[in-house]
């Protein structure tokens, strides 16, 4: 049994590679008899999906040819059509689509890229039936874990796809306000973790001066106390000699403040040039869709 990430892998590449190759869909095996990518070198197989694979070559998502099937998958040119979903013999039990057994309705897909701090690929859904009943996204997704049979083409009403534009840019909204809201925690996150190195650093250094602080008070006393000249003489000697460890300690102290401010000065600036937000859609399919 494949998890349900690489049964929809298999099934995308069964129908992509359908002329191309013979597959087993009892063992998620296949072998190509014919190179679906011209003018590349793609080894024949065999190819087998699943756990601890040793008499085939493991074909998972970061596989080559998987990712060729995946980009070929993009580009596959989808013009509105009716799909009809089995529910009754795909022998599954999904609660969330047990409302819907019955009714037809229209849906639409967007692939939307995000970009900020990070870049996000995420798959928009927005569906209705026909009684005018938003599909929540988990239903339009789950939808597509059963068989279906696919129709003739059709035509979206105008009413229709207003009411899933609709519906699809309150989904963007919401991913965006998302987005925005994860990337202030982030940000949050970062700094508190720089203020506290901050904080120990100028701790360490200001424990370093205090430390020189009591030493060059207890030798300028022991050089007062001194019976001799000479051993004032050497007793001042010491005195320069933690002084200028002082005026060292005091520099390094300087000195790190200025590479925190530096580093507060350098993340900031990074994040100004990253949060710029870019925001692509590409509209990947619409449907008219029926359960049974």
């Amino acid at each position: 049994m494949l998890d349900r990430f690489n049964e929809q892998l298999w099934r995308l590449t069964r129908h992509l590679l359908a002329d191309y190759a013979r597959f087993d869909d009892h063992e998620y095996s296949f072998t190509l008899h014919t190179n679906p990518f011209p003018g590349e070198a793609i080894h024949p197989g065999p190819y087998r999906m699943g756990k601890h694979v040793q008499d085939a070559n493991t074909y998972r998502v970061g596989h080559p040819l998987a990712q060729r099937v995946l980009e070929r998958g993009k580009t596959v040119a989808t013009p509105p059509a009716e799909l009809t979903f089995d529910y009754a013999g795909s022998g599954k039990n999904i609660a969330i689509l047990e409302p819907l057994r019955g009714q037809s309705g229209w849906m639409l897909c967007v692939h939307l890229t995000m970009s900020a701090l990070e870049t996000e690929d995420l798959l928009v859904f927005a569906g209705l039936t026909d009684d005018g009943m938003a599909l929540e996204e988990a239903q339009c997704r789950r939808l597509f874990d059963l068989p279906a049979t696919q129709g003739g083409p059709c035509t979206l009403p105008a009413a229709v796809a207003a009411v899933l534009d609709e519906a699809r840019a309150r989904r963007r909204q919401a991913l965006l306000e998302e987005m925005t809201a994860r990337n202030g925690r982030w940000f949050d996150t970062e700094m508190d973790k720089l203020d506290c190195w901050a904080e120990d650093r100028r701790a360490s250094l200001k424990a370093d001066l205090a430390e020189l602080d009591e030493a060059l008070k207890e030798a300028k006393k022991a050089a007062r106390l001194a019976p001799t000249l000479p051993e004032k003489l050497e007793r001042q000697r010491a005195i320069r000699t933690l002084e200028a460890k002082r005026e060292e300690a005091w520099r390094a102290y300087d000195a790190a403040s200025r590479e925190i401010d530096r580093q507060k000065d350098a993340l900031l600036d990074e994040i100004s040039r990253r949060l710029e937000q870019r925001i692509e859609e590409d509209r990947l399919f619409t449907l008219r869709w029926s359960l049974t």
